[in-house]
């Protein structure tokens, strides 16, 4: 009877033994905004709690990036607040339907949220591309003011200024000639930068001002670019506001600025026209114009 008792408590611990090693433990690369909040950092979760379920898994992953991260110094990138509503799969695209929380982030934060979303959910097996609805309505730019629409893995970087590029390029820039009536290109071999992207990087290289003693400078070096982002062809550049008072009033030097930036930018395969953001909004005066609409490349200012 006892060796029988023996028995039987062996088959029962070798069952639980097989029952905890189904359970196998899931890691995840869950993506939160650094100490400086301008880019994103990985951090590893662990957990075997989750079933084989996909809806499971985007709510447990949406919960930890609402959740303060375990690295000290790390900030999470969901405003407080803010739900999951809903969750479907179409193919290899997750939509998430997020509460209206969601948009107390602005600009870069709006963006970091966005990017750390797609990485994160992106460690599902079998989704490849993201779309992010809010109460139930496609996701808006807080740049761009457009749809932003399904984001691909691919798509993602990890700082919003980032693209990541590792080759030297020429950019062809636009500066006004000494007279201040024209804009004339300047070439320069640039090397490109992880921690910007190409929109960025120009708009940098105008703040620095022409190598050629010909040339003047149209871009003031102490103007601040809160983000630059290029939608459907149209780049969206968001200015903080005093770059009002920066700039002369008269007709000439704000011509000059803004189409220092709209010529130098459209050289760009990806970007048709630019759209000019004063904090965030659009229709300001801006000297003799009113920002409105996006502004396509002047080829009459530019002199060869």
């Amino acid at each position: 009877m006892r060796n029988k008792f023996r028995a039987a408590a062996a088959v029962l611990l070798a069952l639980i033994a097989l029952a905890g090693c189904g359970k196998k433990s899931q890691v995840f690369s869950v993506y939160y905004k650094n100490a400086d909040g301008d880019s994103l950092v990985m951090e590893e979760h662990k957990t075997s709690d989750l079933p084989g379920d996909r809806d499971k898994t985007v709510e447990y992953l949406i919960g930890e990036l609402s959740k303060s991260p375990r690295t000290e110094g790390l900030i999470n990138v969901l405003p407080d607040g803010t739900r999951l509503l809903g969750v479907s799969f179409l193919g290899r695209t997750a939509t998430v339907n997020l509460s209206k929380e969601y948009y107390q982030n602005t600009d870069v934060d709006e963006l970091l949220a966005r990017y750390a979303i797609v990485s994160t959910l992106g460690e599902i097996d079998g989704v490849d591309n993201v779309s992010i609805l809010i109460e139930g309505e496609p996701l808006v730019s807080a740049t761009s003011g457009a749809e932003v629409g399904r984001i691909s893995k691919t798509d993602v970087v990890y700082s919003p200024l980032d693209k990541v590029q590792d080759a030297v390029d020429t950019l062809r820039l636009y500066f006004p000639d000494t007279d201040g009536q024209y804009l004339v290109p300047e070439e320069r071999e640039i090397e490109m930068q992880s921690s910007l992207s190409t929109e960025r990087l120009i708009l940098s290289e105008l703040m620095k001002g022409p190598d050629s003693k010909n040339l003047t400078q149209a871009v003031p070096a102490d103007i601040k670019v809160i983000s630059a982002e290029t939608k459907d062809g149209v780049c969206f550049v968001n200015m903080s506001g005093d770059v009002v008072e920066k700039i002369s009033p008269g007709t000439t030097s704000t011509t000059l600025f803004l189409y220092s930036i709209v010529n130098s930018l459209t050289e760009l395969e990806t970007i048709d026209s630019v759209q000019l953001l004063i904090d965030g909004k659009t229709g300001v005066e801006f000297g003799n114009y009113v920002l409105d609409a996006p502004l396509e490349k002047n080829s009459t200012l530019i002199k060869e």
